[in-house]
Formats: C-alpha cells, structure tokens, sequence
C-alpha cells in the first residue's frame, strides 16, 4: 500500500481517501460531493499538465481542479 494524492494517482485505478490536506471549508465542500476520509473513489482521467482530474464515487462522475485533486491523499494497492 502507498500513499499518493489524487493528481498522482494513476487513470483507471482505484484508492481509499486516507486524508484531505485542508480546512474545514474544502473538506465540507468535498464531502457534499461525497468525498470523505475512508471512502473509495476511482480515478478516471486527468486533463493536461494541471488540468482537471475526473473521477467517479458511487455512480457520480466529478471533475475536480488540479489544487483541490492534489490536497485528496489516496492509499493505493
């Protein structure tokens, strides 16, 4: 198991959100997406150098900024 953000985290893989490297402000906005400390999200694919990172959780599909991608912490397989 490693620990990798979200924006390193490979397309087409899976990780569990270990922890969100903010304040209570994008840690509340994240979990009204449904991105919390514990849950597993997919990512799918990433756009550009610091483009968006589009993910899945559940059957949502987010996109989410490259600043608030890279503050998700992800253990991987």
């Amino acid at each position: 198991m490693k620990k990798v953000s979200l924006v390193h985290l490979k397309p087409n893989h899976k990780g569990k959100v270990l922890e969100i490297l903010g304040g209570m402000g994008l840690q509340n906005r994240l979990m009204g997406m449904g991105i919390y400390v514990g849950k597993e999200i997919a990512k799918l694919s990433y756009i550009g150098l610091r483009g968006p990172v589009v993910i899945r959780v559940d059957r949502s599909v987010l996109a989410l900024g490259h600043g608030m991608a890279a503050k998700i912490i992800v253990e991987t397989e």
